[in-house]
């Protein structure tokens, strides 16, 4: 309860500043966010909407709206993938304008750089080029193995990578797939209940043993973090960056600044932040409110937790790593 609290203040004194309220009397601008414990893929917090007395039912976004996840997808489903394919942070990618294509967000275009230039500044070409090598089918079955129920029918389409969906996902599955990256490529269901017990005193549901199951290889997932890391340091999600803990995060904004999504972790927690409007409309700089909401939350949960980094990636496939990525492709690719 003392983390469900923090992220319910975190997220309401962010965006005290915004009273409008529809004709039913309710904040118009909303909010939803789901910590995610990774220790043991429990949810640790969820809320689904920002503080008010309303009578009967409520929405909980968190979990029952889903919405476009904009660039805060790339890492699960473009990035890591890719990693896979023997790639490093310092491979080079071009970052060119694609005739009939996606642009990048601040208009710019940089040529050849680095993967790790790419995910810092979250080029959306680039991602869009990975995501035609890796093939959109093969991208959303990564998703799809991370339980995200919504993206089935988008597994022909390359505007995924940059977020584009038919439904969308919601915070609930974003928090899930980014605690994957945290714990290593391992997946474990994301779930609020631990235990079901009759009245007969006999277990009926037990969530506490549940299995898991390998999503992405060690190697890739720790180069996603080191990469992610950089984009709190100094690339687009330096509004996130919080004092006692070392994290590591992703940014997302659609089209039409429609929904911003801040998706990041420690070896602690993982949790991911969504804001915007229950009927879609343009928000004012959508990206600030969630980086802060993230940064304020998770600073108060790691007060009393030790500092501790992520451990490093190996420069140099091993052939052990080889046979995981590969096994873990093959699971992919069957799922």
């Amino acid at each position: 309860m003392e983390l469900q609290e923090k992220l319910q203040a975190a997220i309401d004194n962010n965006l005290s500043g915004n009273t409008s309220m529809s004709k039913e009397g309710v904040y118009e601008f909303q909010s939803a966010a789901v910590c995610v414990d990774n220790s043991s893929g429990n949810v640790a917090a969820i809320v689904g909407s920002r503080s008010q007395d309303l009578k009967g039912y409520t929405l909980n976004r968190a979990y029952q709206s889903y919405r476009q996840p904009g660039s805060s997808i790339k890492p699960l489903i473009v990035y890591t993938p890719y990693l896979q394919k023997e790639k490093t942070p310092d491979s080079v990618v071009e970052d060119f304008p694609i005739e009939n294509g996606p642009k990048n967000a601040d208009g710019t275009y940089a040529g050849t750089i680095t993967l790790r230039e790419a995910v810092k500044w979250s080029k959306n070409t680039v991602a869009w080029n990975i995501y035609q090598e890796i093939t959109p089918r093969a991208g959303a079955t990564f998703l799809l193995n991370m339980g995200f129920h919504k993206v089935w029918m988008d597994k022909e389409y390359n505007a995924v990578a940059l977020g584009g969906f038919t439904y969308g996902v919601s915070t609930e599955e974003m928090a899930g797939a980014y605690a994957v990256l945290a714990n290593d490529g391992v997946y474990k269901r994301t779930t609020c209940i631990r235990k079901i017990i009759n009245s007969s005193g006999k277990t009926v549901v037990d969530e506490d043993n549940r299995s898991s199951v390998r999503i992405f290889d060690i190697n890739s997932c720790r180069m996603m973090t080191d990469m992610l890391k950089t984009v709190i340091e100094s690339g687009t999600g330096t509004n996130a960056q919080v004092e006692n803990a070392i994290v590591a995060g992703k940014t997302g904004t659609t089209n039409d600044d429609k929904d911003a999504w801040f998706c990041g972790y420690s070896k602690y927690y993982t949790t991911a932040v969504w804001v915007g409007y229950d009927m879609p409309r343009t928000i004012a700089a959508g990206g600030k409110y969630t980086a802060a909401i993230w940064s304020d939350f998770m600073s108060s949960v790691h007060e009393k937790l030790e500092k501790v980094e992520f451990p490093p990636y190996s420069k140099e496939k091993s052939e052990e790593t080889v046979k995981k990525t590969e096994a873990a492709g093959q699971n992919t690719e069957t799922a």
